[in-house]
């Protein structure tokens, strides 16, 4: 359904990040789940922990699952709160935020079950070989901004961060009357490494997450008498109880 067409793996061992285009990717299969896995992103519950009131919503879910390489199997665990320190999130860390669970109709999209699928074999091969079996825990962060017509909002407004996983993968999946919104990324003393802006639908970056930061810049509307969205989904791996676990 989506596979990737290069091989990053020099890229990410060598600067812990790659950068690849939505063009890099081969997609086959049904329209339609490409369809309907895109619609899901208009039916999110609202983010209230985002702030930025009279200017932009955020819409959001969150689930963590448990992730078996050898078989592709995707176990739901139960319901759980994100939950950073202060350290690793000045503007919200410290609090249980609860989001919206993952539902069945995001849960077998076979778009998302086979992005999945590519993201752990683009990990796992920057990992010595005894870890490429373990069942490993997802986490998978899908995510929309609304920005009200002729206003200009902060996307990460926590500002240059970590989410503490040892590999993320952002994923981009449309804006609509957006300008703005460049993704950067830094090194571990906070040195830019690389400013890209998401065009088109599954442009995507690849890296070490606890091992760098990250920030999205300001966004504002194109057209001032009208609003728009930008929207991405973040997929991540982490191996509670080893050296890849999170780094809260």
């Amino acid at each position: 359904m989506i596979r990737l067409n290069k091989d990053v793996t020099a890229e990410l061992r060598d600067q812990k990040f790659s950068f690849v285009k939505g063009s890099d990717f081969v997609l086959s299969g049904n329209f339609d789940d490409f369809f309907s896995l895109t619609k899901s992103w208009e039916r999110m519950g609202g983010d209230i922990y985002f702030g930025n009131e009279g200017k932009a919503s955020r819409y959001r879910r969150y689930s963590d699952f448990n992730y078996n390489p050898a078989t592709n199997e995707l176990s739901p665990l139960e319901h759980r709160p994100y939950f950073q320190s202060e350290e690793m999130n000045a503007y919200v860390g410290g609090k249980e935020r609860h989001f919206e669970d993952f539902g069945e109709e995001v849960l077998h999209s076979p778009v998302l079950r086979s992005l999945i699928q590519q993201d752990f074999e683009v990990y796992a091969k920057t990992l010595p070989e005894e870890f490429r079996d373990r069942v490993w825990q997802c986490q998978i962060h899908q995510i929309r901004i609304e920005i009200e017509a002729g206003k200009e909002t902060e996307i990460t407004p926590e500002g240059i961060h970590s989410d503490g996983y040892p590999y993320s993968a952002v994923h981009f999946w449309g804006r609509e009357n957006v300008e703005g919104a460049h993704s950067k990324l830094y090194d571990a003393d906070k040195n830019e490494l690389i400013t890209v802006q998401y065009t088109d639908i599954l442009d995507t970056t690849f890296f070490f997450d606890r091992e760098m930061f990250h920030y999205v810049t300001p966004a504002r509307t194109v057209d001032p008498e009208t609003g728009g969205y930008r929207q991405i989904i973040a997929i991540s791996f982490s191996l509670p109880g080893s050296e890849y676990d999170t780094v809260r």
